[in-house]
């Protein structure tokens, strides 16, 4: 029996063709809702910027952001948090003060960068978000470290960083977060919290930093838009999300 559902969101619940969530896919979560089954957002993206999206109204048990770094309940309040230690972040300030390459790095309630350029405009623009504020470092907890350029570039980076690994959600841009994290280890705390069991879950996803997840739940579900890696590693593959492919694959799994 499944529980709870997680949910990515860019190319899964939130469609970039059309900028909008799809009719069939927010009829498919309120009917979820109502059979009492939890669902929840499983992101890459900060609490703020997912209250920016065209999908603020929608309902959610909770939030893993940051690929698992900040959990949130539903309304926003932090739940678990797994801050980037200390030591990687300093290997990271030259690269940032210099202005090297394009460099994000996001706090509990601020996202800011060290400039921008080409890749960072297209990476934005392919996930409908406007490109974050050019700031300096604060000192502050950073949960989250984004590099956008070519992705030997970004190896090398993440080379020096033995306590990080690396991610990628567009061609030119990189998660940069703890080795122990991801989603899946925010899909751990939430489970823990809700006292709910790993094979009583389900997970949407379309890109890279979505396979663990896949994989990790009792039934991993690849979007029919997604890339090739993800379709072939997960338990099912369903339609393109302007297609109806989250309703379809719950109605196929009998959850609706």
């Amino acid at each position: 029996m499944i529980r709870a559902v997680f949910f990515d969101i860019d190319g899964t619940l939130l469609s970039h063709r059309t900028g909008e969530v799809p009719q069939s896919t927010k009829r498919a979560l309120e009917l979820l809702r109502e059979k009492g089954i939890r669902i929840f957002t499983a992101t890459g993206r900060h609490f703020l910027e997912i209250q920016e999206l065209p999908m603020s109204h929608m309902v959610f048990d909770g939030h893993i952001t940051l690929n698992g770094q900040l959990c949130l309940d539903g309304e926003g309040g932090m739940l678990f948090d797994a801050p980037i230690e200390e030591r990687a972040v300093k290997t990271v300030l030259p690269v940032f003060e210099r202005k090297d390459i394009p460099v994000m790095l996001v706090e509990e309630n601020r996202i800011y960068m060290n400039f921008v350029d080409r890749y960072v405009e297209q990476a934005q623009k392919a996930i409908s978000t406007p490109v974050p504020e050019v700031g300096s470092y604060t000192g502050n907890k950073v949960y989250q470290i984004n590099f956008f350029t070519d992705r030997e570039t970004a190896a090398g980076l993440i080379g020096q960083m033995p306590d990080c690994k690396m991610t990628c959600w567009h061609e030119n841009a990189f998660d940069i977060i703890p080795q122990g994290g991801g989603k899946t280890a925010g899909i751990r705390k939430m489970l823990e919290y809700h006292h709910i069991l790993q094979e009583e879950t389900m997970a949407f996803g379309d890109g890279e930093n979505d396979l663990e997840m896949l994989q990790f739940t009792g039934t991993g579900v690849a979007m029919g838009n997604a890339s090739d890696v993800v379709k072939e590693r997960a338990g099912f593959v369903t339609d393109d999300i302007d297609c109806g492919g989250v309703e379809k694959a719950l109605r196929y799994f009998g959850l609706l």
